[in-house]
């Protein structure tokens, strides 16, 4: 069994300091009520008076429909020209523009006490004074946009300002005159960039060509180029390389074919005679043709140095002056020597002079018929592997004639690349232009026959704009709210105020702190029956008497604050019963006595 005096002691109870602090703020507030009471009524009602005169703000709001027509959706117009969705991107400036807004402040009237000059028209000043007006009310109007579909919007015009009786009249003109600029805009800008696309369309038409003649010029003064597959030169040079050895290949078997022939015709015709390559008849000489193997290879080994020095002066470029040449030239050199050393070897096998001047001098030759069509056989092979031999040295010409050609074409490749590059391009950017400029116009086309069936925007304007006399700012309860804290912080100050600057001494306890020294004996206050009227009447009559007047200046500063939000009319009807009241009196005053005033009829 635990008493009252086994529990913790005060200081240790929970919240102690808490409930202590509490109970000397209390204790003060109660000791200086009157420091407190008389600031927090003051203040409030001066807060709730000041509130009166703070700036309302009021909100009005109208909305209309903007939708695509479903015919104009499935044509082929382009993203800029009049199209749904580039009014959907301007929307807010075109709502908001200057030239908007003052058309929409001549419809209101509120230019009609402007200065005007003779033709009815404002002055420069009155215009600057219609352009400050028409940005200052577009400063109090805001956009909001909403899209169910991608064909339909739906477009709110809020105002927000100080004035309840533009409110409403200021966003429906505002929708009313942008849809009927809107309209007229459409049609003007649609011709207007009809007519410029037009003449722009001339214009790419003969650059077009131009570009187009460039591009022929540059193909035909190149033919072996190809400016889209420039690696064709190297394909086309490797097989030109490719034909080349072969044409060399079947030169060397016709030439030692030609030159068996010849061994073999030497052979048949003997000293008798030598035939022209021409295939004309058998002439006699004073020399039999006879050539030696030894002979014919050392006379191909020179072609063949030739045609390798043909072959390094089409292909690399090089000069008699390069050492390749000049060795080449020096083995030819030695050939040559080698191949007249050999013919004077063969001329020691061929007929005898005496032989020779017998022939000459008519010596009968007996041949049989055998010989003499063998002999022509072999003629007519000769004749025939010297004209494949020459043609086919013709091809090797012309493969050589080729291969040079496409060597420089391929030194030239970069340049030549460079300059079709850009002409390909410009072509390329003229005909995307030209495109451009032709789907534009397929677009503008339909867009300013719709635009003139009323067809291409549809906009319907909803019902008329909403608004409310209740201010949307301040609220009622932040001004309460707001002036209610100001008191109460001041009636704080003061109280912390008179508590600093109190120096009487309200207990025996506090003398003793302040001494020093213990009391021995104190002696209560003595009253008066004086003192007891007196704090009677102050009690009964004084402190109720400023108790209710501050009480009644506040409710009636807060109510008229209250009032003047949440019930404007009323608050004016109340601000205009004092007027009428004095207007009433003064007319009351003024006007003579009715009995004196009437005549005496009789």
């Amino acid at each position: 069994m635990s008493g009252r005096g086994e529990g913790p002691a005060e200081d240790e109870r929970p919240f102690s300091e808490i409930r202590r602090n509490v109970y000397d703020a209390l204790r003060l507030v109660s000791l200086h009520r009157w420091a407190f009471f008389v600031p927090f009524s003051v203040v409030s009602c001066a807060a709730f008076t000041l509130s009166l005169s703070y700036p309302r703000t009021y909100r009005a709001t109208t909305s209309f429909e903007r939708k695509n027509d479903p015919v104009m959706m499935n044509l082929p117009m382009s993203s800029g020209a009049a199209s749904f969705k580039y009014f959907r991107n301007t929307m807010v400036r075109d709502l908001t523009s200057v030239g908007n807004l003052e058309e929409v402040v001549d419809n209101l009237g509120l230019t009609e006490d402007y200065e005007r000059n003779d033709q009815g028209e404002l002055t420069s000043s009155s215009r600057s004074r219609r352009l400050s007006l028409a940005r200052s009310l577009g400063g109090t109007l805001k956009i909001n946009t909403a899209s169910p579909s991608e064909h339909i919007d739906i477009i709110t015009v809020t105002y927000t300002g100080p004035d309840p009786a533009i409110g409403r009249r200021l966003v429906d003109e505002v929708k009313r005159t942008y849809i009927r600029r809107t309209m007229a805009w459409i049609h003007n800008f649609l011709t207007s960039q009809r007519d410029y696309f037009q003449n722009e369309a001339k214009e790419a038409d003969a650059k077009m060509k131009k570009l187009k003649h460039e591009d022929t010029r540059l193909r035909l003064e190149n033919p072996l180029l190809d400016p889209m597959n420039p690696a064709s030169i190297a394909l086309s040079l490797s097989q030109l390389e490719m034909e080349h050895r072969e044409l060399d290949m079947r030169e060397r078997e016709y030439s030692a074919e030609l030159a068996s022939m010849e061994q073999s015709l030497a052979l048949l015709v003997g000293p008798q005679a030598v035939y022209k390559p021409d295939d004309t008849p058998p002439q006699t000489h004073v020399r039999p043709l006879f050539m030696s193997a030894k002979s014919i290879e050392l006379r191909d080994a020179i072609h063949n140095l030739d045609l390798k020095v043909k072959s390094l002066k089409a292909k690399k470029g090089m000069t008699d002056l390069h050492p390749s040449i000049t060795a080449l030239r020096r083995e030819r050199d030695v050939l040559e020597q080698q191949l007249r050393m050999q013919h004077h070897q063969d001329l020691q096998l061929a007929p005898t002079e005496t032989q020779e001047t017998s022939i000459a001098l008519g010596t009968p030759v007996l041949e049989s018929p055998t010989l003499s069509v063998e002999r022509n056989r072999v003629i007519t092979q000769v004749a025939a592997q010297k004209a494949k031999l020459k043609d086919l040295r013709i091809s090797i010409t012309g493969n050589e004639a080729r291969t040079s050609q496409l060597e420089q074409a391929k030194r030239d490749v970069y340049q030549k690349q460079d300059e079709f590059a850009d002409v390909t391009g410009k072509v390329a950017q003229a005909r995307q232009a030209q495109r451009q400029l032709q789907t534009t116009l397929a677009s503008i086309e339909p867009a300013i026959k719709a635009i003139e069936q009323n067809r291409l925007l549809q906009f319907s304007e909803g019902l008329p704009a909403r608004g409310s006399a209740i201010p949307v700012s301040p609220s009622a309860k932040t001004v309460i709210l707001l002036a209610l804290l100001a008191g109460l912080a001041t009636g704080v100050v003061f109280v912390i105020l008179a508590e600093v600057f109190d120096h009487v001494y309200r207990s025996s306890s506090q003398i003793a702190r302040s001494l020093g020294l213990p009391l021995l004996e104190s002696i209560d206050e003595i009253v008066t029956a004086q003192n007891r009227r007196v704090l009677f009447l102050r009690r009964v009559v004084l402190n109720p008497l400023i108790i209710g007047s501050f009480l009644l200046l506040l409710g009636t500063t807060g109510s008229m604050a209250y009032l003047s939000i949440e019930r404007p009319w009323t608050y004016q009807k109340l601000r205009a019963f004092p007027d009428a009241i004095i207007r009433l009196f003064a007319e009351s005053a003024d006007s003579p006595n009715t009995p004196s005033a009437t005549p005496n009829v009789s």
